[in-house]
């Protein structure tokens, strides 16, 4: 596979994001009514939940190795659980799980499309491996259906919640330790891989704070900025 901003992964980054910005534009602009929105977010869930398995197949079948079916990253997990319970409370889209899930959903593929190397971990394999392809489809769909569930209302976020990712953050981490000690999956959601070499800065460290500001400019936006336009008007 090629690196990070070598030509091809340049390109596709340049796809991915501007195909991620004219679907939510399109699907905001065509899709007037709550059963259309209900609609668009149900049919990108059950299209995440596809490529996730195929990923998982992927590198369980090429590995040779079947614990690779199961997620064992921050973003694989998140590719399994928000479309499963995006589809699972359809009339319910702002329940609590959504409070963790859209989060991760938001701050974990984007530096995983970004910098595919180590998230990937497969390393000089084809640009035509379908791990290589399953990876970023499945990084790319979960990116643009949590932007989605966020834009269209039907999830709505709120700062009195923002202890739903810590406590989502501590159940991944938990899922992680088990197949670390129990299964041997030393990669397991990088607990033993520091974010930065010779501190204490590990990815469970890391995590919380960058996401837990993101989650309150997110949910006081939304809270205060349309009551600030109606002053305004």
């Amino acid at each position: 596979m090629e690196k990070a901003f070598e030509t091809g992964h340049i390109i596709y980054l340049v796809i991915s994001f501007a195909a991620t910005v004219v679907g939510l534009i399109l699907i905001k602009k065509f899709c007037k009514t709550t059963k259309a929105m209900k609609l668009a977010i149900t049919i990108t869930a059950a299209i995440l939940i596809t490529v996730f398995v195929w990923n998982r197949l992927s590198f369980a079948i090429i590995d040779k190795d079947a614990r690779k079916l199961m997620p064992y990253s921050y973003c694989s997990m998140t590719s399994f659980l928000l479309p499963i319970f995006t589809l699972a409370l359809y009339k319910n889209r702002s329940h609590h799980i959504f409070h963790a899930l859209v989060y991760f959903g938001i701050l974990g593929p984007i530096p995983a499309i970004i910098f595919p190397g180590n998230a990937l971990g497969i390393g000089d394999s084809s640009v035509l491996d379908t791990r290589t392809i399953s990876f970023f489809l499945h990084h790319s769909i979960l990116l643009f259906l949590a932007l989605l569930l966020l834009i269209s209302g039907e999830f709505k976020p709120d700062w009195r919640k923002c202890w739903c990712f810590v406590l989502g953050m501590c159940v991944y981490i938990t899922f992680g330790l088990f197949q670390i000690q129990a299964l041997g999956m030393e990669h397991s959601m990088e607990i033993n891989k520091p974010f930065i070499d010779d501190t204490f800065l590990a990815w469970y460290v890391v995590g919380p704070l960058l996401a837990l500001p993101l989650m309150l400019a997110i949910s006081l936006g939304c809270e205060y900025l349309p009551r600030l336009k109606k002053k305004l008007n």
